[in-house]
């Protein structure tokens, strides 16, 4: 049997990170060092664009090792490199055998950058966890409307969610809103809208077990981030049964809420799909239906034979070349 590890490029894994997700599922150890890779059969690289060139040193070390690349940043994050960094970031796609992509357009770049085998994987969701830690919180009084989550970066366009917020509030006065798991960074922003607004909560990030807690009180979360990346709030959300009007950049969106994504500053549109949902509670029920069911082609299952059958492929190509 193959044996397997990712590897971070020098980072240690602090359950920070989405990919980290891969540990659990093929039940999996990290490496911290390029000289631990000889231990193992297949190496996981995680494409972090602060720890380029780390595929190289693994080839030229151990080429018999199987290196497989699971993309991390937003592409926009690429982007915003130095030329010399970008065609660094390049160079090291040479290295792998093979690349995961969470989102399909990310499929796309990534198979055009390195031509080398690419699947999207998608973000996997525990969803038989999920029902074990969770499923008593889905009958949580549903009081808020969730604005957005928190991260460190600046592209959660919580201003476009305050203003749909604020429209909707003329017409449901009763509507209490959250900025949900935010972190020290944010708080100060964020605080300026609760300020200007009416009725705004803002949670601060503290654990995971307490974000589930806030976002299972929600009725309703518009979630207009300005970045490309699968959008795993939209899938928390799906398994609480809570529509989602969110950006047509997160991957998520586009395929357990397509009825309600838009661009992340079609406020107009926003606010009409909000007020749907608010009104109409067939449509609603509907739609995250039809969500959560989707929601299950993510689970941990799926995604282990995603990726098993993506490794028979790059054996096989593998083969093919030597």
């Amino acid at each position: 049997m193959d044996k397997i590890a990712i590897y971070y490029g020098d980072n240690l894994n602090t359950g920070q990170y989405d990919n980290g997700v891969w540990m659990d599922i093929l039940k999996i150890p990290f490496i911290k060092t390029v000289d631990e890779a000889k231990d193992y059969d297949i190496i996981i690289r995680t494409l972090f664009i602060n720890k380029i060139g780390f595929s190289q040193k693994i080839r030229k070390k151990f080429p018999h090792i199987i290196q497989i690349g699971l993309s991390d940043p937003p592409l926009m994050q690429i982007s915003k490199l130095n030329p010399h960094e970008q065609a660094a970031y390049l160079r090291d796609l040479r290295y792998l055998d093979g690349i995961m992509a969470l989102t399909e357009e990310e499929r796309q770049w990534y198979k055009t950058a390195s031509h080398k085998p690419t699947i999207k994987i998608g973000l996997p969701f525990p969803f038989e966890s999920y029902k074990r830690d969770y499923n008593k919180l889905s009958d949580a009084k549903r009081e808020f409307i969730g604005l957005g989550v928190g991260a460190f970066s600046d592209d959660r366009n919580f201003i476009s969610s305050f203003i749909v917020f604020r429209q909707l509030k003329k017409k449901f006065p009763y509507l209490r809103g959250v900025y949900m798991s935010l972190p020290e960074s944010k708080i100060s922003q964020t605080s300026l809208y609760a300020k200007m607004g009416k009725d705004i909560y803002i949670h601060k990030r503290k654990n995971m077990n307490e974000f589930y807690n806030i976002l299972s009180k929600c009725k309703l979360v518009i979630n207009l981030v300005d970045r490309n990346s699968p959008g795993r709030l939209q899938g928390e959300a799906a398994f609480f049964g809570i529509p989602v009007v969110g950006s047509n950049k997160l991957e998520l969106q586009n395929e357990l809420f397509p009825e309600l994504a838009v661009s992340p500053y079609e406020v107009e549109n926003a606010v009409m799909l909000a007020e749907k949902m608010l009104n109409g509670h067939k449509a609603s029920e509907r739609i995250v239906k039809k969500a959560y069911k989707n929601l299950q082609k993510y689970n941990y299952q799926h995604s282990r034979k995603k990726f098993d059958d993506f490794l028979k492929k790059i054996k096989s190509d593998r083969t093919g070349r030597i």
